[in-house]
């Protein structure tokens, strides 16, 4: 009677902790996400440093991200930089540790260190390349909008043939690339960018990871290659798009608009019910999920197991609040509309699909190392075996922490100035029609400039 006292009262103890563990990163972090939403930036930093999940040494990668963004957010650039430079390291020392990998195979994944999805680690970059552009140092930027691509091209040069990622280049990064030589008044390497960028997307019928061509980087092309004199280019693109080059005749310069909208979908987890097939062999079970198309092989000692619930990451989608915007200048009616440049939201699904099929085999050796705890337990007390197989079945999670405070897009409009004091007007709108302007006072300087409006608002979403 004792003895199932205590195993009755263990049982007990398992159900609470299960449910104190079963916590999402998202649910951590409401306090600051909320913050965010409504534009609380500096309390935001301050509610990140006192978030005692963040501040575990495991989560360390992901707090230099989000502090990292959020004093981007608060105009910060410098303390920004120096956030994502430590996140920068903190990757590159990651690549080394092979034993926290090892690790995270045999434990709940969320238990070992971050290690950041791809696109994050590239993401990084973009950021400090915006930062050094709000600096004014624009060599520096340059360098970091470089890196984007040739960290992308490292990423997916570890993965084995048959299972690399299909983001392994960035338009969007191309095309800032092109901006930047631009903006330093190097017109060659700007074609070339903005060339390349414009290629990615017609090598991909004309769409890449949920953006389309842009019109305006049609328009740079076959303006830049009209102001370099490549005449063949320029009638190829004005033909291939029915555009022609556009002469400025105004000597002020230019702003060009990124606008940041909405936040990145965030990681909840689904299970996934993989079904033993008929028969065994040598003490092996293998197991199969029709809908991933995986199968795999389990060790049990009993023939009664048929049914395994595995612990998958999954997005879920935060719908934009604002929906399409347009920049006026100086009350003029002519409008400039916004278009879209970086779909973090679709890159993130398929970023993530990519991995998931990656690794099937560690999610497969996971499960099978507690199978094989189950049997061991289960020879010398059937009563401690079944304890062990309820506690493997509650703590069976997976990682649910991403980088939160990314925007759900990025869209951008340039728009020339015609006089020396400015005033600069954005207006977004939702599908309803509600609309949010803003103004900003903009001195020309005969060049290229660059601003960021930022809407972080949101909709849930269940898509």
């Amino acid at each position: 009677m004792k003895h199932k006292k205590r195993i009755t009262f263990a049982l007990y103890m398992l159900l609470v902790l299960s449910s104190i563990s079963c916590a999402t990163y998202h649910s951590l972090s409401e306090k600051y996400q909320e913050e965010i939403v409504s534009g609380e930036y500096a309390d935001a930093i301050v509610s990140i440093d006192k978030n005692k999940f963040l501040n575990k040494h495991r989560n360390e990668l992901l707090l230099y991200l989000e502090k990292g963004k959020v004093a981007y957010l608060n105009k910060d650039y410098t303390l920004s930089n120096e956030f994502f430079n430590k996140a920068d390291i903190l990757i590159e020392e990651e690549k080394k540790n092979l034993a926290a990998g090892v690790l995270g195979v045999l434990t709940n994944p969320e238990k070992t260190p971050y290690r950041a999805e791809d696109f994050e680690k590239v993401s990084i970059h973009y950021y400090k390349a915006l930062n050094y552009i709000f600096l004014n140092l624009y060599d520096d930027a340059l360098v970091e909008a470089k890196r984007i691509n040739l960290e992308l091209q490292k990423i997916n040069d570890s993965y084995p043939a048959g299972k690399k990622n299909r983001y392994t280049t960035d338009a969007f990064a191309l095309n800032l690339q092109g901006m930047l030589y631009e903006a330093t008044g190097n017109l060659n390497d700007a074609f070339i960018s903005y060339r390349n960028a414009l290629e990615l997307y017609v090598t991909n019928k004309g769409s890449y990871f949920g953006v389309t061509i842009p019109k305006q980087l049609k328009q740079d092309v076959i303006n830049t290659a009209h102001l370099l004199g490549f005449t063949d280019e320029e009638i190829r693109y004005s033909n291939q798009f029915g555009l022609k080059y556009i002469q400025k005749t105004k000597s002020y310069g230019e702003v060009i608009v990124f606008w940041e909208n909405g936040l990145v979908p965030y990681k909840s987890q689904s299970y996934f019910t993989f079904v033993a097939l008929p028969g065994s062999n040598n003490g092996f079970v293998n197991f199969s999920n029709s809908e991933l198309g995986v199968s795999f092989p389990v060790p049990t000692n009993s023939n009664t197991t048929s049914v395994l619930n595995i612990a998958f990451p999954k997005y879920q989608n935060r719908g934009l609040y604002f929906t399409n915007g347009r920049a006026l200048i100086n009350n003029s009616d002519i409008k400039y509309n916004f278009e879209l440049i970086e779909d973090y939201k679709t890159i993130a699904f398929k970023t993530l699909k990519d991995r998931t099929a990656r690794e099937i085999g560690k999610i497969a050796l996971r499960v099978a190392a507690k199978k094989v705890s189950e049997s061991i337990v289960s020879n010398q007390n059937q009563g401690l075996g079944a304890l062990v197989s309820i506690f493997n079945a509650v703590t069976e999670k997976t990682d649910t922490r991403n980088w939160q405070t990314l925007p759900n897009q990025i869209q951008y409009s340039r728009v020339p100035l015609d006089q020396i004091d400015n005033k600069l007007q954005i207006e977004v709108k939702t599908p309803q029609g509600i609309s949010l302007r803003k103004e900003f006072n903009v001195k020309a300087t005969n060049n290229i400039q660059f601003l960021n409006y930022i809407t972080p608002q949101i909709i849930l979403s269940n898509k």
